[in-house]
């Protein structure tokens, strides 16, 4: 082995014990979590940040693909921070399923629940889970609003049902926003929740 990759391996070696030496976290209180965070220790919240803003030129640039890509490498390198999740999900449900943006009322459903999945992983994942449970009600409300036209089983009725759960659980988790929530989206029940004709 040349003097330059033993000085490679060893600083590598040196890098990942460092990372476990400085994870203040106890291995049995840590979430669960991907080789990449655990390679990448205390640094795995900068390079998801890095990723990030690459996910965010690749969108500006009309590469969607590429951006969805780059946006989820930063979830798994950094799974706990529910910024990234709630960053996802609001593009997926506000910007790609919106009708100026895909007037295809299919493929806005594909998003939707896409950005439903998402907050759904999110929600099992990160260090504030009310907060995704806040925003999978909030799409749902949103999607159950005037200007609904997906073909969603059970209809808007159905969409309000869901988005009280969430808004409930959420709440539960400690929300500040949630119950107010909850209580609008039991009210549009209550009022019979009927599609706009």
């Amino acid at each position: 082995m040349s003097g330059a990759r033993a000085l490679a391996s060893a600083a590598a070696a040196a890098l990942l014990a460092g990372a476990a030496w400085l994870d203040p976290a106890p291995a049995e209180a840590a979430a669960p979590r991907g080789v990449g965070p655990r390679l990448l220790g205390p640094i795995a919240s900068l390079a998801a940040s890095a990723q990030w803003v690459r996910s965010h030129v690749a969108r500006r640039a009309g590469r969607p693909e590429l951006a969805l890509a780059r946006a989820e490498l930063a979830l798994r390198l950094d799974p706990q921070a529910p910024e990234g999740w709630s960053s996802l999900v609001s593009h997926l449900a506000f910007d790609r399923a919106s009708p100026t943006r895909e007037p295809d009322p299919a493929r806005r459903l594909a998003f939707l629940r896409a950005a439903l999945d998402t907050a759904a992983r999110g929600e099992a994942r990160a260090s504030h889970p009310e907060e995704l449970a806040y925003l999978r009600g909030f799409v749902l409300a949103f999607a159950a609003g005037p200007q609904a036209d997906l073909e969603w089983p059970g209809g808007r009725r159905a969409l309000w049902a869901e988005a009280a759960e969430h808004f409930a659980r959420a709440a539960a988790g400690g929300h500040p926003h949630a119950a107010e929530l909850e209580a609008a989206a039991r009210a549009e029940l209550a009022a019979g929740a009927s599609p706009p004709r």
